[in-house]
């Protein structure tokens, strides 16, 4: 039985460099918001590099990013286009980290330091294996 076909669109090695840049500008980000104290922002800033850094690996290793209405969509393209040992594992990460997404962005209440922390923790790991592969 085939892959279930995800929703996605062609992207260029041009605009995956680009997606990674961006991927750093926001991991940059994140460290300088958390070392400041600034959960709410640290959260969000790394959300946002994981996003920008997923959109770089499939971008330059499939020639694709994740067009569908849930990132969510983004993991999988991971696990049928990523031929790596830990795909399936930060795969796995990646969808713990924008599982935070909504509480960070939209819930009327501040991100605390542990869940800052944990976002933190889990973007570097996942960041780190990202450049690995590229």
């Amino acid at each position: 039985m085939s892959p279930k076909k995800l929703p996605a669109k062609p992207v260029t090695e041009l605009q995956a460099k680009i997606y990674l840049k961006k991927a750093e500008e926001f991991y940059q980000s994140m460290i300088e918001a958390y070392r400041r104290g600034r959960w709410n922002s640290a959260g969000l800033e790394g959300i946002h590099c994981a996003i920008s850094a997923t959109d770089a690996l499939l971008g330059m290793k499939a020639g694709l990013r994740s067009t569908g209405e849930s990132h969510a969509h983004a993991a999988e393209l991971l696990r049928q286009h990523i031929h790596d040992e830990r795909t399936n594992q930060q795969a796995g990460r990646f969808a713990q980290i924008i599982h935070r997404k909504n509480v960070v962005e939209y819930d009327a209440r501040d991100f605390t330091q542990a869940e800052a922390t944990g976002v933190y923790k889990d973007v570097d790991r996942y960041f780190t294996w990202v450049k690995e592969l590229l």
